[in-house]
């Protein structure tokens, strides 16, 4: 990682889900180009690795562990990092989980696991965003970048209907915002991912048949990394992307447009 101080030089970040995979490549890059990162994520060690690799390489970056489903958790988190830095300009809400072991069709799932998956991936981005947004409107403006997947259009995620309904409320949610407070200064957009190689696939990458399965339909014929959805959630945060409010960028190899 090497500091070139681009185009969020003095910006405040928080980014959830940043102990590895897509929120790790986010809050590296953000910092890469000279903002100042609050690292948001149930586990702290993980959280202190993102932060030395971070700091090692001349950036900032604030370790603020926290459940993501938990109010106060995600208050205080944000809270912290806005008081550190006297305010906030970028929210990216990341943290997500799936359990394709413990989901089913619908007329088998349980409440708990139902509950579980929604609880983190949708009322956690709400928790997000809702305290986030607090600082950005203090601001006077910035960008919130929600993060949710392909499967909230398609689907096809068979025997995951809390996780693909999460994901599906996800860009709902993130429509509305963007309705709320555009006139605020508030630029609220979405990246959707596709098939991606990132440590909550590892179940999938490992099952050479089930991949093969998976990526019969991508047109571009292969997996995507975490560095690409990182560059999309970057430019929507930027400035380049001032006139984007609302919008949902696919990224998913072409999954999505077949």
């Amino acid at each position: 990682m090497e500091i070139i101080r681009g185009r969020f030089a003095g910006k405040r970040a928080i980014v959830t889900g940043a102990s590895m995979g897509i929120g790790k490549a986010v809050a590296v890059r953000l910092a890469a180009e000279g903002a100042r990162v609050g690292l948001v994520a149930r586990r702290k060690p993980g959280l202190e690795a993102v932060g030395e690799e971070i700091r090692g390489a001349g950036g900032e970056a604030l370790v603020l562990p926290a459940d993501c489903a938990v109010e106060d958790d995600v208050q205080s988190a944000i809270d912290r990092a806005a008081e550190q830095w006297g305010g906030l300009d970028i929210i990216v809400s990341n943290a997500a989980i799936e359990l394709p072991d413990e989901e089913a069709p619908v007329d088998r799932e349980e409440l708990a696991v139902w509950n579980r998956v929604i609880t983190t991936n949708l009322t956690g981005q709400f928790l997000t965003c809702k305290h986030g947004a607090r600082h950005l409107l203090k601001a006077g403006g910035g960008a919130i970048v929600c993060l949710g997947s392909n499967l909230g259009f398609l689907g096809t995620a068979a025997g995951e209907p809390a996780y693909s309904a999460s994901k599906g409320g996800i860009f709902a949610m993130m429509r509305d915002m963007a309705n709320d407070y555009a006139r605020s200064g508030i630029r609220v957009n979405m990246v959707v991912p596709g098939v991606i190689d990132t440590p909550m696939n590892d179940y999938l990458m490992k099952d050479t048949a089930m991949l093969q399965h998976w990526m019969e339909p991508v047109p571009a014929g292969r997996v995507g990394s975490a560095d690409e959805i990182a560059s999309a959630v970057l430019w929507l945060a930027s400035a380049e992307a001032s006139y984007c409010i609302g919008a949902a960028l696919v990224v998913d190899g072409g999954m999505s447009a077949v």
